[in-house]
């Protein structure tokens, strides 16, 4: 009987336990600590820039009468969980990948790649994945958070660029929110490619790419241009010309 009771007694300390832990939790969710997204993503706070882009997307949208104040703090925080989402989820791609490249690499030449076709419908997408993935695992635990905040096409140039890994971890270090093309530029520059290297572009193939764009956009429907819009179009192309010469 003695041993019964021990163990009704064992039991109701477990139970009143639990119950403390359910009211604490219940307690926490009430003021706002809990959501079924804690404790499964980690999410890092915005920057200033983007706190001020999404401040100024509320401003220029509420309409008349509207106290956005609330709705600013909960856009913010929908935003923050958006971006540690898309962050993780390209972490777990590459880890998965790196384990059936692993897997593979003892099979005849060409089974990761048909597998990546098989798994992902393409290639780059999945490369692009692994080499975010590689990239992360190499750098320090402080510095990887940091990788949030960089445009995405900018580490995957980081990432396969060959070159010291204390250049690349001080680039991401010193981001302070440029543009894509500027922090790309920056990386060119730290990391020029070999005049041999199929992706290395010359300041003409850039002008060339960008002209084209502009006459692709141009002669998709008639211009409707003023007389001053076309004068300043021609004042450009006239610019152009001079410095060519």
């Amino acid at each position: 009987m003695d041993d019964v009771n021990a163990i009704l007694k064992e039991r109701l300390k477990k139970n009143e336990s639990l119950s403390k832990k359910m009211d604490s939790l219940a307690e926490r969710s009430n003021n706002g600590q809990l959501s079924s997204f804690s404790g499964v993503f980690k999410v890092i706070p915005l920057q200033e820039q983007e706190i001020a882009q999404i401040r100024g997307l509320i401003e220029f949208y509420k309409k008349n009468n509207q106290n956005p104040s609330g709705d600013l703090d909960e856009l913010l925080s929908i935003t923050s969980e958006v971006k540690a989402i898309n962050s993780q989820a390209i972490i777990l791609h590459g880890e998965r990948i790196k384990k059936a490249q692993l897997l593979l690499k003892n099979y005849k030449d060409g089974a990761f790649s048909t597998w990546l076709l098989y798994a992902y419908g393409n290639r780059q997408t999945p490369y692009n994945f692994l080499q975010y993935y590689e990239f992360y695992r190499a750098l320090p635990p402080a510095l990887r958070e940091r990788l949030t905040d960089l445009p995405r096409q900018a580490i995957y140039t980081l990432a396969t660029r060959q070159g010291d890994i204390e250049v690349k971890e001080e680039l991401v270090r010193s981001y302070q929110g440029e543009s894509k093309e500027t922090f790309l530029e920056r990386i060119r520059s730290a990391f020029p490619l070999s005049l041999q290297d199929k992706r290395r572009t010359t300041v003409a193939d850039q002008i060339a790419l960008s002209l084209e764009r502009v006459l692709e956009k141009a002669s998709q429907k008639p211009l409707n241009l003023s007389q001053i819009e076309k004068n300043r179009l021609l004042g450009l192309l006239l610019d152009l010309n001079k410095i060519l010469k």
